[in-house]
């Protein structure tokens, strides 16, 4: 049997879809295994009082929040896992064949809501074997003074890929076994069989946390949707400038609002990716605590100039069309790559 370790017991869309995406893939090729549903406490009520607070909250959004999480706790349960583990001592009760630690930024110790959560580096784990796949830091960067645990716990892994440069650097610079840099799983795994439709045409999607651009970017932006006939649609959160927000739109069916939009404008990770595995025509506007990796991917597939830094680039953004043949050979190369990955490592665990 193996077991995943990633953020699954999550209220985020990206979240869910890459733990759902690794956990589908192995599946289908004949690998048993299962969710290590494993969250401290701490993790979960930090991710919650985030989701929950915000200053202008009516009691209809308050409402629509609650709704988005209930369908949340619900989609979890399509997952095939073990209990839930509040307590990192109990993870050992279970032992694999191999874990499998990641996707997702599961190495970002600084930020994410949990802290240092030494599980994610291999800490009480009960297997034969213990690797990493597309593991990273997020914002943290490689080269920092790392916690002495994460130090000696990064030895333990015999195999490890990761999806950008910076947390490449990190792993070889900790552990002595080759590190190579793969696909995030949502881009190894079609959907083709859990994608939902939507019904709304003619938009430009916004997908953000919360986070926004300068001003001027989405002023630029109202104006030029209102020339080109297309509404706004934010997913996920509320904004007032738009024109339509959709806050609770399942796991699948949020996937179908990127499949079926005109033009996607996002600074998430997921955002961008599966803007690229559908080939949508896009914008980023890069965050600092992003640009490891966002900016990372976007040199790899030669995507740079897809950045809005300032008012004049919406328009010629909207107005450019991606040459998706590049991108979607690279990517078709990094898909062998990466199951060739998967493959080598988890070979003696098949059914």
């Amino acid at each position: 049997m193996i077991g995943i370790l990633t953020f699954s017991r999550c209220y985020n869309y990206g979240a869910f879809l890459q733990a759902y995406a690794l956990q589908r893939f192995l599946i289908e090729n004949g690998y048993d295994n299962e969710l290590i549903d494993y969250r401290n406490q701490k993790s979960i009520h930090n991710e919650l009082r985030t989701m929950f607070r915000h200053d202008g909250n009516t009691p209809a959004l308050y409402l629509k929040l609650l709704y988005k999480f209930m369908k949340f706790r619900y989609y979890h349960r399509k997952f095939k896992k073990t209990r839930h583990y509040l307590h990192r001592e109990e993870l050992g009760e279970k032992h694999y064949h191999t874990v499998i630690i990641g996707s997702d930024q599961i190495w970002c110790y600084t930020k994410e809501w949990g802290g240092v959560d030494t599980p994610y580096f291999s800490d009480q784990l009960s297997a034969d074997k213990i690797i990493a796949y597309a593991a990273s830091m997020g914002p943290d960067n490689f080269d920092r003074q790392h916690p002495r645990s994460i130090v000696r716990l990064m030895k333990n892994f015999d195999s490890i890929g990761v999806r950008d440069l910076n947390t490449f650097k990190f792993a070889t610079s900790l552990n002595e076994n080759t590190v190579r840099l793969v696909l995030d799983p949502t881009l190894i795994y079609n959907f083709d069989q859990e994608i939902k439709d939507v019904h709304f045409k003619n938009y430009i999607l916004f997908y953000s946390d919360g986070l926004l651009p300068d001003d001027k970017i989405i002023q630029e932006m109202k104006a030029l949707s209102r020339e080109k006939g297309l509404q706004i649609i934010s997913i996920g959160k509320k904004f007032d400038w738009a024109d339509r927000n959709i806050i609770a739109p399942s796991p699948f069916r949020w996937m179908g609002y990127i499949k079926h939009a005109d033009f996607v404008f996002t600074c998430m990770f997921h955002g961008l990716l599966f803007s690229m595995k559908f080939n949508k025509q896009f914008a980023l506007f890069l965050i600092p605590e992003r640009e490891n990796k966002c900016l990372d991917f976007l040199r790899r597939v030669d995507l740079t100039g897809r950045v809005v830094r300032e008012q004049s680039d919406m328009n010629r953004l909207l107005e450019s069309k991606i040459d998706y043949r590049p991108v979607n050979e690279f990517l078709k190369k990094e898909q062998i790559v990466s199951a060739s990955f998967l493959h080598e490592n988890l070979k003696k665990n098949t059914l």
